[in-house]
């Protein structure tokens, strides 16, 4: 496990009720994100970017890459021409459940021409699906990235199409069915298609 300074915890940037929050990745994350993370029907649902099986090693990598200012994005008002000047910070947080860390969900802010969009991406304990968590979680979260990223215009998300339950998810988070691809992905040597979703800043 990785050995860091203690840091003084930060305000969550959602609170809901019966103990369910967003919040910054944190040392003690480690053991529980690891163990929950550690789940072959969760981990069929992720990319293959996400280590399989899923370590402790793997969680306390997690976490320092989310501590780590390098890897932080530029926050500031909303503005046409991109965004105002503020503090760097982290789009990627812990979901918590009595301040133990049950599942994690971010922003991976693209470039390119794509640099005034991101990617939602989210996962949640297998204990703790079909309670809601993700549908409440969502779309305060999204309202925070509009509130604190003046620089996006648009968050993008992408489902499994076998993942009914994550569509569901984005559509009660605001976002819209853009289109589905199929083969597009080959998940566990299964060949299937992608849903599309985009969710656009409010104006």
């Amino acid at each position: 496990m990785v050995n860091a300074a203690p840091t003084a915890p930060s305000r969550p940037i959602v609170e809901l009720a019966h103990g369910l929050a967003v919040r910054e990745w944190q040392q003690k994350d480690i053991a529980s994100s690891a163990h929950h993370l550690n789940n072959k029907n969760v981990l069929a649902n992720m990319r293959n970017r996400i280590p399989n099986p899923y370590t402790e090693a793997d969680a306390a990598s997690w976490v320092k890459f989310c501590q780590d200012p390098a890897n932080h994005v530029r926050s500031g008002e909303w503005t046409a021409e991109g965004g105002s000047e503020g503090p760097a910070v982290s789009p990627s947080f812990a979901i918590t459940v009595n301040d133990v860390a049950v599942g994690g969900i971010g922003l991976d802010f693209k470039d390119d021409i794509y640099f005034r969009t991101a990617e939602i991406g989210y996962w949640l304990g297998e204990e703790f699906w079909g309670q809601g968590v993700m549908s409440r979680v969502l779309p305060p979260f999204i309202e925070w990235a509009w509130r604190t990223f003046g620089i996006l215009v648009r968050v993008s998300g992408e489902t499994y199409e076998a993942n009914a339950a994550s569509g569901k998810v984005l559509q009660k988070g605001g976002f819209k069915y853009e289109g589905r691809r199929p083969d597009m992905v080959c998940k566990n040597g299964v060949i299937g298609a992608t849903l599309m979703w985009g969710a656009l800043r409010p104006r």
